[in-house]
C-alpha cells in the first residue's frame, strides 16, 4: 500500500512509520468504523471518504446517497471487499455473541391519502466484517441493535427480540412506578439508581425495586440470554467491606453499577455511603456460578478499562470536580499510581491494546485541551501537546492504531 507520508507527532506504543495510509480525497479526515481486524470506510460518488460523525456513526444523510463501502485489512490496508450501496446512515452495531457488524439504512415513505399522515419506514441491512449480508431489520431505529437483539421499549421495561427469530427476553423491572431505560450511546440499562450493561458476556440485566417509592433496596439481576434464567443478583451478594450499612443491614446508598463481566465473574461498584464524594465507592468481584465474593477494594464511580480488562483508570464523573486519574490492577485493586496536587488533571481516553500506554487529554489552562501519553506502569510522560485528533484509535484485535488527518488515514503497527 502506498499513500501519503505521516508527518504528525510520534505516537508512543506504535511504530514510527505508518504501516499503510490512504489519501483523504477531500478536505477532512477519513472516517472509520472499527470492525475488529477490519476497518470500514465509505467513499462517496466523488471519491471522497466520509468523515466520522460520532462514535460508531460513519455516515448520516437526510436522503439516501450512493456509497462504496471499503472493507480493509487492518494490518495491510488490503481491500477485502468493495460494496456499493445507497444509504441514509452507516453505523456500527453488534451481531450475535458481540461480533462486530455494520448497519446500512434506507427509507421508504408512504404518501398521505388525505386522512392518514405520510409515514416513513427505515430498514437496516446488516453486513458482517467480510461484507456479506447478515439480515434485514425493518422499522429500524438508531442504536437499537445489540448482540443481534432488537432493543424495544415494553411499557416501563425493555424487550430483547433476536433478529431472525427465537425467544424474546423481557428485562425485569419491578416496583411501584418503576421505569427502566436503555442508553444507546453507552449500551447501558438504567433504573432509578442502578446501572448495568444491557447485554454483556451472554447475560442481560434486570432490576428489582426499581423505583424511588420502594421500601426495599434497588437490586440488579443477571440472566442468561440463551435460557432467560436468572443466575445472579446483588440481592444475594455479600456486601463488601467498606460499604456503610443501615440498621437493617442494607447499604446506606442504593446506588450501584455493574462495571464488567468477564471469565465467569462480575465486577460491581457499590456506593460506599450517602456522601456525594466521587471517590466513595467499593469495587467487588463475584463468581457468577457460586455467588462468592472474590475480592474488593476502593474504586471510583466511572472507570476506563484496558482492552484486556486487567487495568483500569479513573474516568471523569459529570458535574463533580475531577482530581485527575489513577491507574490500578482490576483483579486486586493494587494501585500503580495516582495523580497528585499540582498536576494537570488527565482525563483518560484509551489504552493501547497491550495496556502499556495510556492516552488522555489534559487542560493546562490553555484555550483547548491537549493530548498526553503516559507510561501506564510508571506515569512517565511519553508525549505531550498532542492535538486531540492525533490521539490514536486502537483496533484491539490486532493492536494496530490509526489516526485520521486532512491528509488521509494512517495506520500504525504496535511497537
Amino acid at each position: 500500500m502506498k499513500g501519503p507520508v505521516y508527518r504528525g507527532p510520534a505516537l508512543p506504543g506504535f511504530a514510527a512509520k505508518a504501516a499503510w495510509s490512504l489519501p483523504s480525497g477531500g478536505t477532512s479526515a477519513p472516517g472509520v468504523l472499527d470492525l475488529r481486524s477490519t476497518l470500514l470506510l465509505a467513499k462517496d460518488a466523488q471519491g471522497h471518504y466520509a468523515s466520522t460523525l460520532a462514535e460508531g456513526m460513519l455516515f448520516d444523510s437526510d436522503a439516501a446517497a450512493p456509497l462504496t463501502l471499503e472493507f480493509r485489512d487492518v494490518k495491510t490496508g488490503a481491500l477485502r471487499k468493495a460494496l456499493k450501496v445507497r444509504a441514509k446512515t452507516v453505523e456500527a452495531v453488534s451481531w450475535r455473541d458481540g461480533a462486530p457488524a455494520v448497519a446500512v439504512t434506507s427509507s421508504t415513505t408512504s404518501e398521505s391519502d388525505g386522512l392518514t399522515e405520510a409515514k416513513t419506514t427505515t430498514t437496516a441491512t446488516l453486513y458482517g466484517t467480510d461484507g456479506s449480508e447478515l439480515a434485514k431489520v425493518p422499522s429500524y431505529e438508531h442504536g437499537t441493535l445489540l448482540d443481534g437483539y432488537r432493543v424495544e421499549k415494553a411499557g416501563e421495561s425493555l424487550r430483547l427480540t433476536p433478529v431472525g427469530g427465537g425467544p424474546s427476553r423481557t428485562v425485569t423491572c419491578t416496583g411501584t412506578a418503576a421505569s427502566c431505560d436503555y442508553d444507546a450511546e453507552t449500551g447501558a440499562a438504567d433504573a432509578s439508581v442502578a446501572h448495568a450493561p444491557l447485554i454483556s458476556g451472554g447475560y442481560y440485566a434486570g432490576f428489582l425495586n426499581a423505583s424511588n417509592y420502594q421500601t426495599e433496596p434497588e437490586q440488579i439481576t443477571l440472566s442468561e440470554l440463551a435460557t432467560g434464567k436468572q443466575v445472579w443478583s446483588t440481592a444475594d451478594a455479600k456486601i463488601p467491606e467498606g460499604v456503610e450499612l443501615d440498621d437493617k443491614g442494607h447499604p446506606e446508598s442504593e446506588e450501584k453499577r455493574i462495571l464488567r463481566i468477564a471469565d465467569g465473574k462480575v465486577l460491581v461498584g457499590w456506593k460506599a455511603g450517602v456522601s456525594l464524594s466521587s471517590g466513595s465507592w467499593v469495587h467487588a468481584w463475584y463468581d457468577l456460578k457460586s455467588g462468592a465474593l472474590i475480592s474488593s477494594y476502593k474504586g471510583p464511580a466511572e472507570v476506563l478499562f484496558s482492552p484486556a480488562g486487567d487495568l483500569a483508570a479513573r474516568d471523569v464523573v459529570k458535574f463533580e470536580d475531577f482530581p485527575g486519574t489513577a491507574v490500578w490492577q482490576t483483579a486486586d485493586g493494587k494501585q500503580l499510581w495516582e495523580q497528585q496536587d499540582g498536576e494537570h488533571a488527565l482525563d483518560p481516553v484509551r489504552f493501547t491494546a497491550d495496556g502499556s500506554v495510556l492516552y488522555g487529554v489534559t487542560d493546562d489552562e490553555s484555550a483547548t485541551d491537549t493530548g498526553l501519553a503516559v507510561d501506564t506502569r510508571t506515569k512517565k510522560v511519553l508525549a505531550k501537546n498532542l492535538p486531540e485528533e492525533s490521539i490514536p484509535s486502537v483496533d484491539t484485535a490486532t493492536g494496530y492504531g490509526y489516526v485520521g488527518t486532512e491528509a488521509g488515514l494512517f495506520v500504525f503497527a504496535p511497537a
